[in-house]
């Protein structure tokens, strides 16, 4: 009787030690784009690479900051404004008005990677693969 008790005993142990508390990898995504290092949110850009040249950054680029919040809306340093989404771990969706048609614009990334301290993504511009990298900012 007190091995049974024991094993019981053990067996509700392990299974309370194992109590998954993970959270699914598009809300940890998600928290890692409007939290970052900074808990702001904002993103600079560091490094842009098109097709597989690594592009010396101008004056506006250098500049350039995308800002993501969690009411799920973005903006930038060059005055676009839309809202965003996570649809799945290794895809960012932005989509917002073209300033110069006034038509609604989506744009999809590849999350190649982010952590508190940089956002890695791809997009494809008129076939085109583009890589910009992003560090966390203040």
């Amino acid at each position: 009787m007190k091995k049974c008790i024991s094993l019981l005993l053990s067996l509700f142990l392990a299974m309370g030690c194992s109590k998954n508390n993970s959270i699914d990898s598009v809300t940890y995504q998600s928290t890692l784009l409007v939290n970052n290092t900074y808990n702001i949110g904002k993103w600079k850009l560091a490094t842009l690479v098109i097709g597989k040249v690594v592009q010396s950054l101008t004056p506006a680029q250098i500049a350039y900051v995308k800002y993501y919040k969690e009411d799920l809306k973005f903006s930038d340093s060059d005055g676009s404004m839309g809202t965003w989404r996570i649809p799945a771990a290794d895809s960012l969706v932005e989509v917002f008005t073209n300033f110069s048609s006034g038509i609604s614009v989506s744009q999809a990334y590849k999350i190649n990677s982010i952590n508190t301290n940089q956002l890695n993504l791809t997009y494809t511009v008129t076939g085109t693969e583009i890589n910009a990298i992003y560090t966390a900012t203040n």
